[in-house]
């Protein structure tokens, strides 16, 4: 998702990589949703391609379908990372990869097709229509049953499972539900014997019986444990992520070794740009299993006025109508995929612009509507939004009589702070029901497994199973995360274990200095009671053979037989005194007294160059606008003069006061980002600033971020005021 009121986006000391971004396809005007259109605002889209020009015919083991000519084909058997996207045209043919590499913000979809083996009947999508055996064609002029129609109009697509090739066919459409139709009445069975004429009124999936998937033994006691796992609404706390495909189960686990608990999982709707790939209810009941709890998500018609481009949008004259339809087919889906009654599900209202006439009602209509056909259901009602956008709209009928308001509310607000609070929304509106995206995508890498991904924090309603909640693992921290010894001399760094939230927690942590160095103690086990910490001072031995240099030692541990967070400690061998090159320059800039002596100290555990400290504005501003250092802005004053200028101080460009050319880096950097990009690093109090500088200063040395998954407190943002100086001296 992505989020629509961005605020300057300050890094999280978790985050890793920058996204591949996915542009958004679709064009026309009347759509198959029941009065919906489909709207480009601000950009152009793919404009449908027409069942008539050039034309070819793909197969896929016994089933062969005419598709446009200029669609690419991917063959899915050999690129296990392809991420099946249907927000451009395209065919995709095969499996897709347990781990598909999605962009996390990709977004609207358009005509593609993907055409795959079937899974068990008890494992097809919500929505599947299953064809006669012995034939894969699904005539254009047949009549949907009711239940397929309505989950096809709501979400664009038309899931066909063809049992004679064994194939299942996922076709979507934006503006050309009859292109569609065309195409899947163009397939045919190529297998051994003829196929049979296709049925006029096709029938939908039937239950098991003898010979499926589900009905043999070991899929009966599949789906009996499935129903044995029904989900429902429970409160969530701590981190969570949510990524445009479900990882795999093996991924998933794997994941247990980040600070996250709460995943985010689509359930479809007409601008969902993925496919399910993994996503099943067997998937759901493994997962929760795992400790995980969910976010389920449903990504309908936006706002007439949305800021997304080439995506279906709402009818304002079927508002009410459209957000019952909604609801009613996220209810359908979220039921096959286990959750259950009392579950929420969240509504992905991407940003819109509010001060065109008339969209905030429609949107304010819909939703509404929304939350009253979930409500009628037994579900409970989310609403993901733009901070200033659909959250501000909310928040404006929180306590108007009558409004149906949802239950909770999701603020995508970038603003890089994992907390609760937001200037859109008064401190009394949805207590203890707020979820917050404070970063947007991005890759990740845990347990050796990597996913792009958005970031959230948890304070309310998600999915999980009865009683399962969402217990927060104890971390272990690197305090510092950086110290320098000559070779052959010894230096000291602390570890500190920070306890759960509740119980007692038993760590077993471990060191694995490379060759040359020794750690002492290597590894132990503490004990730390709830909400306390235990630090552990480490002797760190250089061998005197030992080649001057940059080395990180890697710390894991484990809780509960569970891998917690691991972190990192950046040893420099440099004789006292003397400093060890860069690949770039690395510059750390101040502009007042306390955020110098951290910059200072910084720089002398990574034993970087005298130059690159500097508490001149000049030189910084010559720096960022030169595009080959990289620029840390150490402390409140910096960075308010980098973004701000509020002072008004003498600069090579003779920009005056309020304004400046600079913007921030949303991601740690291994390199210089180029002219006129700094990152961040400043909070609220000096240790908090000064553990951010520390992170974002080892990622640009060695590409791995101590404390992963440990955000420092009451990181800042900016502010319009005149602090520090113009020039401070380097001690």
């Amino acid at each position: 998702m992505a989020g629509a009121a961005l605020t300057v986006a300050l890094l999280p000391a978790l985050l890793a990589a920058s996204p591949a971004s996915a542009s958004s396809a679709g064009s026309g005007t009347t759509a198959a949703t029941v009065g919906s259109t489909v709207t480009t605002v601000g950009g152009t889209s793919t404009p449908s391609a027409g069942a008539s020009g050039p034309a070819r015919v793909v197969r896929f083991h016994g089933y062969a379908i005419r598709v446009p000519a200029s669609w690419p084909v991917y063959r899915l058997a050999g690129d296990a990372a392809r991420c099946v996207l249907f927000n451009r045209h395209a065919v995709y043919l095969g499996t897709p990869g347990a781990d598909e590499r999605c962009p996390a913000r990709a977004f609207g979809r358009t005509e593609a097709l993907l055409v795959q083996p079937a899974p068990g009947t008890a494992q097809l999508p919500p929505g599947t229509l299953v064809l006669p055996r012995g034939t894969a064609t699904l005539p254009a002029s047949a009549a949907l049953p009711a239940a397929i129609a309505a989950q096809a109009a709501t979400g664009h697509v038309f899931q066909v499972a063809a049992p004679g090739p064994g194939v299942l066919v996922t076709a979507t459409y934006g503006t050309d539900p009859v292109l569609m139709r065309k195409i899947l009445a163009s397939a045919t069975f190529t297998g051994t014997g003829a196929a049979r004429p296709a049925a006029t009124s096709p029938r939908p999936a039937r239950p098991a019986r003898s010979g499926d998937a589900a009905a043999t033994p070991a899929g009966a006691r599949q789906a009996q444990r499935v129903q044995q796992s029904v989900l429902t609404g429970e409160p969530g706390t701590g981190l969570g992520f949510d990524a445009c495909t479900a990882p795999s189960v093996a991924t998933m686990k794997a994941w247990l070794a980040s600070p996250y608990r709460v995943a985010g999982t689509y359930l479809g709707g007409a601008n969902w740009a993925c496919t399910y790939g993994n996503f099943n209810a067997t998937w759901v009941s493994t997962v929760a299993a795992q400790g995980w709890q969910f976010i389920p998500i449903w990504v309908g018609p936006q706002a007439p006025c949305t800021d997304a481009t080439g995506v279906t949008t709402i009818n304002p004259a079927k508002a009410a109508a459209e957000g019952s339809a909604e609801a009613a087919s996220a209810v359908a889906a979220a039921k096959q995929f286990g959750y259950g009654s009392g579950t929420p599900v969240y509504y992905d209202m991407e940003g819109y612009n509010i001060t065109v006439s008339g969209c905030t009602k429609t949107v304010l209509t819909f939703l509404g509507a929304w939350t009253k056909g979930l409500h009628a259901a037994g579900y409970l009602s989310g609403v993901y939004s733009g901070a200033a956008s659909g959250i501000h709209d909310l928040a404006s009928k929180y306590n108007s009589a009558g409004y149906p308001r949802p239950d909770d509310i999701w603020i995508a607000d970038w603003t890089g702070d994992p907390v609760l609070t937001d200037p859109f929304v008064p401190a009394g509106d949805w207590p203890g029901h707020r979820l917050h995206q404070y970063y947007g995508g991005h890759n990740e890498t845990w347990g050796g497994n990597t996913v792009n991904v958005d970031n959230d924090v948890i304070g309310g309603t998600v999915a999980g199973l009865p009683g399962g909640g969402n217990t927060p693992r104890p971390v272990i921290l690197g305090q510092p995360d950086a110290a320098s010894a000559a070779p052959g001399k010894s230096t000291t760094v602390t570890l500190t274990i920070d306890g759960a939230a509740q119980g007692t927690s038993t760590v077993r942590w471990r060191a694995g200095p490379p060759g040359g160095i020794t750690v002492s103690p290597a590894s132990g086990v503490s004990t730390v009671p709830a909400g306390g910490s235990h630090t552990v001072t480490l002797t760190v031995t250089l061998a005197a053979s030992l080649a001057g240099g940059r080395y990180n030692v890697p710390v894991t541990a484990t809780s509960g037989g569970h891998p917690i967070t691991e972190t990192f400690e950046l040893i420099s061998a440099a004789p006292a005194g003397t400093t060890l090159p860069t690949a770039y320059p690395i510059v750390l800039y101040a502009a007042d007294k306390t955020s110098m002596g951290t910059a200072v100290a910084e720089a002398k555990r990574l034993a970087l160059p005298a130059g690159d400290v500097t508490g001149t504005f000049v030189t910084a501003w010559n720096d960022l606008t030169g595009g080959s250092d990289l620029v840390l802005a150490v402390g409140q004053a910096a960075d308010n003069a980098l973004f701000f200028n509020p002072c008004g101080w003498t600069n090579p460009a003779g920009t005056g006061a309020g304004s400046t050319p600079f913007s921030y880096l949303g991601v740690p950097w291994q390199q210089p980002a180029g002219a006129d990009n700094y990152e961040p690093s400043d909070g609220s109090t000096s240790a908090a600033t000064a553990a951010l500088a520390a992170q974002l200063s080892h990622y640009a040395l060695t590409g791995t971020l101590p404390n992963e998954g440990v955000t420092p407190d009451s990181i800042s943002l900016p502010t319009q005021k005149c602090l520090g100086s113009p020039s401070v001296p380097v001690p």
